[in-house]
Order: C-alpha cells, then sequence, then structure tokens
C-alpha cells in the first residue's frame, strides 16, 4: 500500500480551505454552490422514469402479459389490447413526473441564479450564486440572503459584530450576534486587503449540526480558534449591518443548510400500497385457476377431446404419437391462454382511471376558492397528484410553530397598570366585552361636520375637502363585564368596575328626545339568533331604529391631543351598514404623536388620557417600558426603527413609543428617550441580564440626583422580590394576571426601587469584587443580583398577544375532533412553545397532565418518562366506569367539586402534594384536571338534541369496544420535550418509552429541535407506529420534516419558498389545512375507495363469466364475449361512468364535513377499502357474473325463437350476456352514487346509449364477426325478460343490503344525510359545533417575557461592542457595568417559600374565575370566561354561584410556568 496523498487525507479527517487561492483549493474537488433538488435530467428521464415506474407490481405485470401475447400459440386476443392501454399510462405517468421536475428545475434554477457580489482579482463583481467557490471572499449587504457557510471576516459595525436572522433555520426571527475574530476586523471593506487575504482555513467536514462549528484560521503565522459564533449559515439574513466580508468555507450541498434538507423520497398512498398487496394475491389466484384449468384440459382433451380431432384439430406443435403427452402440452399453453383472457380482472385501465382521477382531484383543490387568501394573491396548490387519497388517512401531523402557526407579530394588547386595568372594550347596552379582530373596514366619512337635515332649517355648510378614509377593526362580541364603553366618536369611555346591573343603573336615563350624542349605536346581530331575539337584548333606552341614535347638534367634538373628529351621525350609518353580525370599532389615533407607528392599535382611550394628563403612575409604567430593555434604535431613511432582540422586547418599546415614551438611542453608558416631546438621559450604570433562570432583566439607571433600578420579569419572580404593604394591589394586579392569562396573553409584570447613591456605591463594590472572584463566582454575583432586586414597588402588568394565524385554535381543534394527533416541533424555546400551544388550543385546561421532558442526561430522562407513565397509570385507575374520585379529593376543601387545579411544576424536579385518599396516588405532575359530564359527550360537536343523537352510536361503539387504555377525549395528556432531552429519548433504549407515553397523549411539543431532528421523530412515528403521517412548515428548517412524512404542506409564508418547493401540496394558511383534510382529503380517499370496489366488482363480474363457460367448453380458453368488447369494455363501455364517480362523489357536502370532522375517521382506520372489503367486491363480482351467465344459458340453450330459428348459437349468448353485464352495470353504479351531477347522468346513462351505437357500428359498419347477433337477439320477446328477471336478480339483493345498513346500522354520514332530507338543522351555530373560540380562556398564568432572548446581549451593551459609535463618541465615560457578568439560578426552588406565602397573602382577593368560564362554556361553548371582581360572581346566567372558590385563586402568584425545570 503507497501512503495516502495529502487530499485523501483532508478528505477523510479534515477540510482545508485557502481565502483567494482557487488552484490550492481545486485539488480537493469540493462541492461548488450549485444545488439540485430536482430527479431527472434531459438523458436520465427516459430510463430513470421507467424503472420508477416499473417497481409498480401492475406495470411490471402488464408487461409480463403483453410478451406472452405475442406468443401466437398461446395468445386469443390480440396484443394491441394490453399495449395501447399500458404504453398510454406510462406516457400519461411520465408527463406528470416530468411537469413536477420541471417545476423543480425552474426553483433550483432562481436560486442558483441569484445575485452575489464576490471578489475577484481584487475588484468585487457581481457572480451568481451557483458560481460561488469554495476560498471565495463575498460582500454581503443588509437585508441580503447568505449564498454559502460563511467564515465572517470584516463588518461594518466598529467591533466586527454584525446581526442575523436565522428563521430559514430555526424558525427564529429575533436577531442573533455574531463578531468575527478582532484580528480581521482591520480588513474592513478595502478590497485589496481582502484580496490579499491569504488565510488558511482547517474545519471539520460538512455537517448537519447547526449550532457547531469547530476550526482553525492560519494567518501570518498565528493560529486563531473558529467557533459557531465566527460563522454565517446559507439561508441566514444579515440585518441592521451595512455591510459585511466573509470566506465561504462550505457551498451547495456542504452547506449545514442542504445537509440538513434530507433526500427526496418516492412517496406512494397506502392505498397504493394496499393495490400492490391485492394484485399480488390475484395474481396467485390467477395462477391458481389457470393451473386448475389447465388439468381439466388436459385431462379432457386426454379423455373426450382427442377423439374430435378431425373437428377441434390438435396444434401442429402438440406430438400427436403419445394421448397424455399431448394433453400435457396443451394444458400447459392453456395455462397461459387462461392468464391472458383472464387478465381483465386487474385491468390496466384501471392504473389509468386512478391517475385520471387523481389528476383531476388535484385541480380541484387548486380551484377551491376556500382555500384563496386574498391578502398573497395565493390559492392552494396540489404540488403532486399521487397522493390526494393519503390526506384522508392522516393520522399524525408534525407542524412548525413559527411562521405556520403563529403570524410571530408581537402585539401590545393590555396592561394593569397600579392596580386598574387598561384595554378592554365593553358595549355600553350588554356590558358585553368587544373583541377586537384582525379584519378591517374601510369606509369614508361622508362629511367633515355635523349638518343637521335641510327640512331643519338649519343652513348647509358649502362641501368641504374630500372625506377622511377612516380604518374601522371589526370587533366580536363576548359576554363579559369590563371597564370601557364605545362611544360613536371611535373612543372608549371608562366606566367604573361593577356587574351589569351597576352599570346599568349608573347609565342616564335615555329615550328618544335625550339621548347621549357620543355613545355609538352599532346594529347587532348574533348570527345564531332571530332578529327578533336581538332585538329584545338591547337596552330599552337606546331608542332609535335598531339601537342606533340619530345626531345630535353639537358642531364637532375636540378630542385632546389636538385630533379633531366629527359627523358622528353619518358616522353611525356609514357603520352600520357594515355586516350584522359585526361591530365596527375605531382605534385610538395616536397622530399628535411625531413618533407614533401607523400599524399600532389601541382601542381604550382612558390609558391616553391618563398619560396626556400627566397621571404619575402610567408615566412611570411606561418610561420602565423605555428604559428597561436591550433594544438598539437606528434612523433609516428620516424614520426611526427598532431591532429587537426578541418581538416581546419589540412590542413593549413600540408600545411606550406610541404613548409618547420614545426610545431614541443608546450608548454602552447612557439612554436616551423623548417623554412628550421633552428629551431626557439617563446614565446606564448597569444592566442585569435576562436569562432563563433568573427570568427577569434589569437596569440601574442615573439622572441627576436620582438612581432608580427599573426590573420586568415573570409575575412569579417579580412578586416575590417586592417589599411588604402592597397586599390589595398585587392582589389586584393577581386578577389581572389571571384574566390576561386567561385569554392567552403572554404577560409580564414591571417592578421598580428607588436607590440611594451610597446603598449603590456599596452594591458596586461588592458586585465588582464578586464579578472578580475565582472561586464560585456564579453563586457570589447570584446573591449580589438578588439583594439590589428587592424590596420593589409594583408598577404593573404588561399583556401581550403573540398572534396566532387566523382560524388557527379552531382548526386544530377540528383536527383533534376529527382524530389527529399533532406534535408541533419547534426551534423556539420551551416557554414560547407552551404559550402557543394555549393559546391556539393544542393545550387546554381539560388537559389531566402536562409531561415536561428536559433531564440532560439519559438517566434523568428515563426516570421522568417512568414518573409520567406511573402517572398515566394512576389517572387511568382512578378514572374507570364514571367514577371521580377527584370529588373526594375536595372533599375537605372549598373549591369546587368539578374543576380541581394543581400546580404545574415539572415531574423531575418537584413533587406535588395531594390530600391524602386511599389509595394515595403519587405525585402528578402539572395537573389541570376537570370532570364534567355534559361536556363530556360534546367536545367538538353540536349541542342540539338531535346532532347529540348522531354521535351517540359512535361513541359509544368506541368506547365499549376498546379494552386498553382510553384517554378520555375531553382530557387527556400533553408532553413537551426539549431539544437535548430529545435526543436520549430517540435511542434506541429508550425510544419505546418515549413512543409509549408520547402516543397516549393528545398533543405533543417538542422545542429546541433541529431540522434534522424534526425529520428523525417523523421518521420514528412512521416506523414504530406504522402511521400515516403529515408535515407542515413554511422554513427551510422544516424541509428535511417534509420531505420525511407521507405527506408533506407548505405554507408560502414569510420566510421564502423553500418548504413550498419541497411540499407535495402548498397553501397560504394553516387553517386551510382543516379543509385540505376534513374536505377535499376524505372526499379523495372516499371517492377513491368507492371507484376501486366497483371497479373491482365490475371487472370480476365480467371476467368470471370466462370461468363458468370453461365448464362447458372443454377448459379451451374460447372466450365467450366478442374478442373486440372485452378490449372496449374497460375502456369505452365503463370507464366515464367509474370516472365521473371518482372525481365527483361526495356523502355529504363540505360545510358538513368541516362540522362533523368524526367523519374523518373511517379513513384513519382504513375502513372504506380494505382486505374485506375487496373480497366483498370480488364476492359480488362472482356472484353476478354467475348469474350472469347460467341465467341467459338456461334460457338459450337448446332455445328457439317463435319464428322457429334457433338462438342457441355462441354468439348469440355472448352477445345477450354483455348487453346485460352492461346493463347491470348501468344499475349498480347508479345505486353506488350519493351525489348525483350532470356529468353522472351524461356518463352513466350516455355509456349505455353509446355501448349500443358501437356494437352497431363495429357490426354492421366495420364487419365484426358478431354482425347481426344481439340485433335478431333483441328482437324477441325472450330477450327482454331475460334482461329484466337477470337484473332484478342481481339489484335486489343489494336494495335489500342497503335498506338493511341505513335503518339497522346507519353510519354518520347517512344521518346526516337524513337530517338534511328532512330538513332539519341544529339550533347551534356552526362555530359551536365545532370548537371554542380562539380567545377561550385558561386557568394558568404564563409568563410570556422574552422567550426569544438569548443571555448576553446586555453585556454586548455595556461593553460597548455592540454599538455604532465608537467609545470616544459617548455621553459617560465607560467604567460602570463593563465587567459585569452573567449568573446562573442554582437553586431552582429558593423560590417557592416566598410564593406560597404570597399565594396565601393574595388568596383572599382572588376568585375562580374559571368556574364561570365552564358555566357559560356548558351553556353556548363561548370562549370567554366571565371576568368577576370584588369577589363576586356576575358572568353566569344559570344560577350558579362560584361557591366556595371565591376564597381560593385558581392559581397562586407564583406558581407561573416559567416554574417548570428551567
Amino acid at each position: 500500500m503507497g501512503t495516502k496523498t495529502q487530499p485523501q487525507l483532508a478528505k477523510e479527517n479534515e477540510r482545508r480551505i485557502r481565502a483567494n487561492d482557487k488552484e490550492f483549493n481545486a485539488q480537493f474537488k469540493y462541492h461548488n454552490n450549485y444545488i439540485k433538488t430536482s430527479k431527472y435530467s434531459l438523458f436520465t428521464f427516459l430510463p430513470f422514469n421507467l424503472l420508477e415506474q416499473f417497481q409498480r407490481l401492475a406495470n411490471f405485470y402488464f408487461l409480463c402479459l403483453l410478451v406472452l401475447q405475442l406468443i401466437p400459440a398461446i395468445s386469443s386476443l390480440t396484443p394491441v389490447t394490453t399495449a395501447i392501454p399500458l404504453i398510454g399510462v406510462l406516457t400519461l405517468t411520465a408527463v406528470k413526473d416530468a411537469y413536477d421536475d420541471i417545476q423543480r428545475h425552474i426553483s433550483d434554477s432562481q436560486v442558483n441564479n441569484r445575485k452575489s457580489k464576490t471578489l475577484r482579482n481584487g475588484k468585487l463583481v457581481e457572480a451568481k450564486w451557483s458560481e460561488v467557490q469554495v476560498g471565495d471572499v463575498i460582500r454581503l449587504d443588509n437585508n441580503q440572503f447568505v449564498a454559502a457557510d460563511t467564515l465572517l471576516l470584516s463588518t461594518s459595525e466598529p467591533n466586527g459584530l454584525c446581526f442575523i436572522e436565522t428563521a430559514e433555520l430555526d424558525g427564529e426571527t429575533n436577531l442573533k450576534a455574531k463578531q468575527c475574530l478582532t484580528e480581521t476586523i482591520e480588513l474592513g471593506d478595502r478590497h485589496d486587503l481582502l484580496w490579499n487575504f491569504n488565510g488558511e482555513i482547517i474545519c471539520e467536514r460538512p455537517n448537519n449540526l447547526l449550532n457547531k462549528f469547530d476550526g482553525t484560521l492560519i494567518w501570518r503565522g498565528q493560529r486563531f480558534a473558529l467557533d459557531n459564533e465566527k460563522i454565517l449559515l446559507r439561508g441566514c439574513v444579515l440585518r441592521n449591518t451595512q455591510w459585511c466580508y466573509g470566506v465561504v468555507v462550505f457551498a451547495g450541498v456542504d452547506t449545514k443548510l442542504m445537509q440538513n434538507s434530507g433526500k427526496t423520497q418516492f412517496k406512494s398512498t397506502g392505498v397504493d400500497r394496499l393495490l400492490n398487496f391485492i394484485i399480488i394475491g390475484i395474481v396467485l389466484f390467477l395462477v391458481s385457476i389457470c393451473a386448475l384449468f389447465a388439468i381439466g384440459c388436459a385431462i379432457w382433451e386426454g379423455l373426450i377431446g382427442q377423439h374430435f380431432q378431425l373437428y377441434l384439430p390438435w396444434e401442429h406443435i402438440i406430438p400427436k404419437d403419445y394421448i397424455p403427452t399431448g394433453a400435457t402440452v396443451i394444458g400447459l399453453l392453456v395455462f397461459f391462454s387462461y392468464a391472458i383472457v383472464l387478465n381483465t380482472v386487474v385491468p390496466i385501465s384501471l392504473y389509468v382511471s386512478v391517475e385520471v382521477i387523481r389528476f383531476v382531484q388535484s385541480f380541484l383543490i387548486n380551484w377551491d376558492e376556500e382555500m384563496y387568501y386574498p391578502t398573497t394573491n395565493t390559492y392552494a396548490k396540489a404540488r403532486t397528484t399521487t397522493l390526494n387519497e393519503e390526506l384522508g388517512q392522516i393520522q399524525y401531523i408534525f407542524s412548525d410553530k413559527t411562521g405556520t402557526l403563529t403570524q410571530n407579530i408581537m402585539t401590545f394588547n393590555k396592561c394593569s397598570i397600579n392596580g386598574r386595568s387598561y384595554g378592554d372594550v365593553i358595549d355600553l347596552r350588554t356590558g358585553e366585552l368587544v373583541e377586537i379582530t384582525e379584519q378591517q373596514t374601510i369606509f369614508q366619512n361622508s362629511n367633515t361636520n355635523n349638518r343637521p337635515s335641510p327640512s331643519s332649517g338649519a343652513i348647509v355648510a358649502p362641501p368641504a375637502a374630500p372625506p377622511p378614509i377612516i380604518l374601522v377593526h371589526k370587533a366580536e362580541v363576548h359576554a363579559k363585564k369590563t371597564s370601557m364603553v364605545v362611544t360613536s366618536s371611535g373612543e372608549a369611555q371608562v366606566l367604573p368596575d361593577r356587574p351589569r346591573s351597576d352599570l346599568e343603573r349608573s347609565a342616564p336615563p335615555m329615550d328618544a328626545s335625550e339621548k347621549r350624542p357620543g355613545l355609538k349605536h352599532v346594529r347587532y346581530s348574533a348570527p345564531s339568533r332571530s332578529q327578533d331575539e336581538d332585538a329584545g337584548r338591547l337596552s330599552p333606552r337606546l331608542g332609535g331604529c335598531g339601537g342606533l341614535s340619530p345626531p345630535v347638534g353639537n358642531e364637532e367634538r375636540r378630542i385632546s391631543g389636538g385630533f379633531k373628529r366629527s359627523g358622528a351621525g353619518c358616522m353611525q350609518r356609514q357603520l352600520s351598514r357594515t355586516s350584522s353580525c359585526d361591530k365596527a370599532l375605531q382605534s385610538v389615533d395616536f397622530s399628535a404623536n411625531p413618533h407614533h407607528e401607523s400599524d399600532f392599535r389601541w382601542y381604550d382611550r382612558t390609558l391616553l388620557d391618563a398619560v396626556r394628563s400627566d397621571e404619575e403612575h402610567s408615566h412611570v409604567f411606561f418610561r420602565l417600558l423605555a428604559l428597561c430593555h436591550t433594544v438598539m434604535a437606528e434612523t433609516v431613511d428620516g424614520k426611526l426603527e427598532y431591532q429587537a432582540q426578541s418581538p416581546d422586547e419589540a412590542a413593549l418599546v413600540s408600545a411606550a413609543r406610541n404613548f409618547g415614551f420614545v426610545f431614541r438611542t443608546r450608548t454602552p453608558n447612557s439612554i436616551t428617550i423623548e417623554v412628550m416631546g421633552q428629551t431626557e438621559e439617563y446614565e446606564l450604570l448597569n444592566i442585569l441580564d435576562f436569562n432563563n433562570v433568573r427570568k427577569r432583566m434589569s437596569v440601574i439607571l442615573r439622572r441627576g440626583d436620582s438612581m432608580v433600578l427599573y426590573c420586568k420579569g415573570a409575575d412569579n419572580v417579580i412578586y416575590d422580590r417586592l417589599h411588604g404593604g402592597q397586599e390589595d394591589l398585587k392582589a389586584r394586579t393577581q386578577d389581572h394576571l389571571n384574566k390576561f392569562a386567561g385569554e392567552g396573553l403572554r404577560t409580564l409584570a414591571l417592578a421598580e426601587r428607588r436607590l440611594t447613591e451610597q446603598y449603590y456605591n456599596d452594591w458596586r463594590s461588592r458586585q465588582q469584587e464578586a464579578a472578580l472572584s475565582m472561586d464560585s463566582r456564579e453563586q457570589k454575583l447570584n446573591a449580589i443580583y438578588e439583594e439590589i432586586e428587592s424590596e420593589m414597588q409594583l408598577v404593573g402588568v404588561t399583556a401581550i398577544e403573540d398572534k396566532l394565524q387566523d382560524g388557527v385554535p379552531k382548526s386544530i381543534a377540528n383536527l383533534q375532533n376529527a382524530g389527529i394527533k399533532i406534535w408541533v416541533l419547534t426551534g423556539d424555546k420551551q416557554e414560547t412553545a407552551i404559550n402557543i400551544g394555549y393559546s391556539c388550543q393544542l393545550l387546554t385546561d381539560e388537559l389531566a397532565d402536562v409531561f415536561i421532558v428536559d433531564g440532560n442526561s439519559v438517566e434523568e430522562v428515563e426516570k421522568q418518562l417512568r414518573q409520567f407513565k406511573e402517572s398515566i397509570k394512576i389517572y387511568n385507575r382512578f378514572r374507570p366506569g364514571g367514577f371521580d374520585p377527584f370529588d373526594r379529593l375536595n372533599s375537605d376543601s372549598n373549591m369546587d367539586p368539578l374543576s380541581v387545579t394543581m400546580t404545574q411544576t415539572s415531574a423531575f424536579m418537584q413533587e406535588t402534594n395531594l390530600p391524602p385518599t386511599p389509595p394515595p396516588p403519587p405525585a402528578i405532575s402539572v395537573v389541570t384536571f376537570r370532570w364534567d359530564e355534559k361536556n363530556k359527550d360534546n367536545k367538538g360537536g353540536p349541542d342540539s338534541a338531535e346532532c347529540n343523537d348522531l354521535f351517540g352510536d359512535e361513541k359509544g361503539s368506541e368506547d365499549g369496544g376498546t379494552a386498553s387504555i382510553v384517554v378520555d377525549e375531553n382530557t387527556g395528556f400533553a408532553l413537551v420535550v426539549n431539544g437535548h432531552s430529545l435526543v436520549h429519548c430517540l435511542s434506541p433504549e429508550l425510544e419505546n418509552k418515549f413512543l409509549d407515553i408520547a402516543s397516549q397523549c393528545k398533543a405533543v411539543i417538542c422545542c429546541r429541535v433541529t431540522p434534522l431532528q424534526k425529520a428523525l421523530v417523523v421518521e420514528l412515528i412512521k416506523r414504530a407506529k406504522n402511521a400515516v403521517t403529515l408535515a407542515i412548515g413554511d422554513g427551510a428548517n422544516d424541509v428535511s420534516m417534509i420531505k420525511a412524512a407521507h405527506i408533506g404542506v407548505g405554507i408560502s409564508g414569510q420566510e421564502g419558498l423553500q418548504a413550498v418547493l419541497s411540499s407535495d401540496y402548498s397553501i397560504a394558511q394553516f387553517r386551510y389545512l382543516e379543509r385540505l383534510l376534513l374536505v377535499h382529503g376524505r372526499w379523495s380517499y372516499y371517492r377513491m375507495c368507492k371507484f376501486l370496489r366497483y371497479f373491482f366488482y365490475k371487472n370480476f363480474a365480467f371476467t368470471l363469466c370466462h370461468c363458468w363457460y370453461s365448464l362447458f367448453c372443454g377448459f379451451s380458453a374460447q372466450t365467450v364475449f366478442d374478442p373486440m368488447f372485452i378490449s372496449v369494455y374497460n375502456l369505452f363501455y365503463t370507464s366515464l361512468p367509474v370516472l365521473a364517480l371518482g372525481v365527483f362523489e361526495q356523502d355529504v357536502s363540505d360545510k358538513n364535513s368541516l362540522e362533523f370532522p368524526r367523519l374523518y375517521t373511517p379513513g384513519l382506520k382504513s375502513e372504506l377499502f380494505n382486505i374485506r372489503e375487496f373480497i366483498y367486491s370480488v364476492l359480488h363480482g362472482a356472484f353476478t357474473s354467475l348469474v350472469l351467465f347460467l341465467i341467459p344459458y338456461g334460457v338459450y340453450k337448446d332455445g328457439v325463437s317463435a319464428n322457429g330459428f334457433i338462438v342457441s348459437d355462441h354468439m348469440t349468448l355472448g352477445a345477450v350476456v354483455a348487453t346485460i353485464l352492461i346493463v347491470d352495470n348501468t344499475a349498480q353504479i347508479s345505486l353506488y352514487t350519493s351525489y348525483w351531477t350532470v356529468v353522472n347522468h351524461v356518463t352513466i346513462w350516455g355509456s349505455l346509449v353509446w355501448y349500443f351505437v358501437l356494437d352497431y357500428f363495429y357490426n354492421y359498419v366495420i364487419g365484426g364477426p358478431y354482425v347481426g347477433s344481439l340485433t335478431q337477439a333483441m328482437k324477441d320477446l325472450t330477450f327482454w325478460v331475460t334482461m329484466l328477471i337477470t337484473v332484478m336478480t342481481l339489484v335486489a339483493p343489494v336494495l335489500a343490503y342497503k335498506f338493511y345498513l341505513l335503518d339497522v346500522h346507519p353510519s354518520l354520514s347517512d344521518k346526516i344525510r337524513q337530517k338534511s332530507l328532512k330538513k332539519i338543522h341544529s339550533r347551534a351555530s356552526s362555530d359551536v359545533r365545532r370548537t371554542a373560540s380562539s380567545r377561550r380562556g385558561r386557568r394558568s398564568v404564563r409568563s410570556g417575557y422574552a422567550f426569544a432572548h438569548q443571555e448576553g446581549f446586555g453585556r454586548l451593551i455595556t461593553s460597548g461592542k455592540i454599538m455604532h459609535k465608537l467609545p470616544q463618541d459617548f455621553a459617560f465615560p465607560l467604567g460602570l457595568g463593563t465587567k459585569k457578568t452573567q449568573v446562573l439560578h442554582n437553586n431552582l426552588n429558593s423560590a417557592d417559600g416566598p410564593n406560597s406565602k404570597s399565594n396565601n397573602v393574595t388568596g383572599q382577593h382572588m376568585v375562580n374565575n374559571n368556574t364561570n368560564m365552564r358555566q357559560n362554556q356548558n351553556q353556548n361553548h363561548s370562549s370567554m370566561a366571565d371576568i368577576t371582581a370584588d369577589g363576586r360572581d356576575i358572568g353566569g346566567d344559570d344560577g350558579r354561584g362560584s361557591g366556595g372558590s371565591d376564597d381560593m385563586s385558581p392559581r397562586a402568584p407564583c406558581q407561573d410556568l416559567d416554574t417548570i425545570n428551567l
């Protein structure tokens, strides 16, 4: 063996790259930056595509038949009958595959032809992405995609920093900081220095680890360590950085993005796989039949046939000397002859028809207007035509979060300041909450002044300027008490928190002559009530038509801040023309603020009034938001823009900006804000940065002689650090926290502490001492931070909404009700994922348990899984037989017996102590359990009695027939797995345990997972559960998951088109997935199954006639029918009716398919087409063929016509049987068809007529051998009587069986059709039928603070590295805060003691508003919980109060989800 060359060694062990040296890099033959996702080229298409198609067993089977038919000695049929259909189906499939691959080529071309600025010969030139080579130095500009994996050399920032967005890789849109080596910063943007850069990079080989890079840079004789912080990955976007330069390390398929993309797999449906299995069975059946007939033929020829050689001569190849030998050879030839004659059991037209049906179904998906998204002008698109019916059998959905479930847009929704809640808007007439939605209506105010009617004698003002265009948001109304009322001027008016009766008493009396001009009375009509009922609900004091108040004479009303709005009456008239089920509502106008953002929406006027009236607490609140953050500000085109590390931070700073507290700029030691037009500059002394253990961040500021600490963080953490004497404020704020969290908002508590100079200097010296300590530095710093972040004053609470895409909660609930399990696989942090889980109803308070798997080792994860398994066993031991053990758990408590709320903690880290019960169950983690008999049967279903009957049988049969562990549909479990724990869960030793628990959970959330882990999870479920999977995502980080699943769905969203280009189906919004599956998927599966059942029936009925005839023709392979009839039977006579069935058939409408998601469950169990259904079709076809042959044979055997002609000839029998077969097929498909269209009528009845036309044309025009046979037979009454008897004999059993099933065992679709035919409609609205609203309350208080935060930004700020300015430009000298070090929280349970104390203090002031929520849901399935105040229950109308639950909070202040094992 010779020694290996340097390139060989490098290729095996490491990667060596030299910048700007093509010759050196060329020896290693690294991949260029060209990418290819297509499967074929022009030269490989034909062989590869044919090879792929002949992998289908049916195609290979027909190829073998074609070869046999080319042998004249054994073929009784012309080879054309097989060759033409086979060539047709291969051509059709090839054209479709070519079209799909051309689309991939186009997308590849678009990516490869993107432009990149590359250094060539010392000059910066534009080159295509595909031309970029390893070792090239490239330039990236702001907001530009990174072309390849690049080592950062220099940036526009003085300290070599740049900021990137990694949405394409991990789905996160928050900014991440990268920093180049200090030694290469000097290169700057000087092209001569960059071209002369000749550093050699030695690094790892290409891999798919996104967060890891190991390498070394050798330059100028020195070696520098390289890590992931110095690498920009392909797919990232440069943000907040003017330019940067880097050297390409990995290109094309070697990049980490492409390494995570996975390979394109050939996908086939479950129906395809079943068909392959069935074809094997049919082939074995044919072989058996052919062997039996061959033996029969040999025996017949040996005993009888040898004596009739004069009339039936043997072929010349048959040996005639020895009869047994000759008979054996004849039998062998007959074997192959029967194989050809009987091949029509599975004709090639089956596959042609399947492809045509799928092709048309794909266009039905593309043309569906209900899945059109007008915002982006995007339709749903079926990018493949082979997987449609698989959409009706999905068992698991794997979804990305960011951009798929959410819009990744944070909005400042509500807040609480000094114990007063802001943000709610109420309709004064009904006391109902006005919920603002994203739908907007634009209309014009018809004049600028209120002008009285000319009939009143008033002077009409001259025409004014063009009317202003006003943006109006629509509002949904929920029965909920709040403190705001809507006024006609678009304002909101505050009212004290009190019950509705007090509201009505406090309102001044109003009649037709005395009306408040400021009150907006918008016409309202609930969709589930009649107009008369709505009119009865309106307050009688409103007067006017439909509750609308006519305009009054006041000319104009000036609103504080200098904004004028007039024309109230005209506004009312315009609003009255909006949809009757919506309310029009204007947001507060912030135009007086020159720095306001036009897209900021706030509807509570009182908060802006409080700020402008210099109310102290509101000023402190917004000043804190404007100062306590790590946001960077820059001016772009004269407009102030913010770059935030997390969207949470951006939303809070944006809110402060719009309310007049504008963050302007920062240096490492100062922050400048503008308050109501006045500039304020603060010296930044310290930033106590955020991390997942501290769950808070603080800033220490000095202005003049005053010094203050501002702190924001998770509410339980802040509550533990407040000084005493705030019990009333804490209790009121906690009520608001519970309400906000119950609405799915992400909450954050704010606090401040005034510091003295002496105290701060003393603390500062001790902090610096701890920071320099070499022993237990983290623990010492933690203690120092705890010391100053104490004795704080509560300022308020913010509530941020992470905006979901429209309709996500309803879609998820409906899909779950259909029996589909939904897993969310996201790169986001655990708390972000859990909060979104609750917001989108994937996690609900009905869940019995939410398991958190967050162990760092195999042992820890195994312990958690074992503990969760025990919890499931205990839960199922307590609940069988409808017995409610939790009544006993609460017998000594004051809680409502229908709801038990237990603390949510990590099962591994903490245990929850339950009251003693016999037998005492061990600790159950994260239990939020509710047992509600009324809702048990109604989840996801209608409330009406008629529809409850619909579901009764189904549920009873399911529950009664299950012997294994049953998870109740209302409760069940959920599992949350961290990425580092998922590595162990996917290991062979824990894989089965993980699957055992996950399969018993209604929902699973995997957070902090890499793109490859997403694919591994999908592969695990495919392999271990043998389940049909669907993956949906919108970014490049989802591509591997999309390719791994049976069905890949791409969302054409904000993260590029990589997911769409790799997907099988593309949609614009997640909510369209519901329609794609429950309507198109279910219909496609239903149609395909019905098509296959009928197709096999008609072909067995046709083919097996030859078998019965064999008994009368000496097993000679003589056909009953005319060979031409055999050739065109499936092509002309029966193809169109069955195609129409497969394309247009539907059992229920699309509306019913969505309203009753349980209609989807047959597809999950493959009930509509399986081996049993196939055997039934075969037996039905065999019975039909037997009757078809024997009745005409009995009639026409030895038959004589009325005029004395003999009619017992072979051709007459064949023509009669063929005609009755066509008539029977027509009758059978008429019974099969549930949904009649014009196409069905034309094809079914037209095919019957077409048969007679073609038969006449073939026999009389072309001159077929059967000329006159059918014509003569039809002249005789015998034919018509025979046909009538035969068809009735065949149809009667089918009708009887259908009526029996319909009457005794009706399916859910049968019941729905019966209800529709009887015109009985459910009283419940469709929304109530499906699921609760997206704003459904939940008990748990969950802080959403800075979930996307990355630790270390505070250190970057105070060190000055993150700044655009150089140190000499700073207002304050550097020195303070530069040595601040982040700490880790070492005692996770240290907060529990104070928390429990706080719980007892505040418990007297809280109300279990979730009891009211359930009472409201039991009446109406309303999504909003009733808000209570002062400990009184006012929300429920059913007469039940909150009972003893008034004295106990549903969730103590300390019980925040953030305590879960961070």
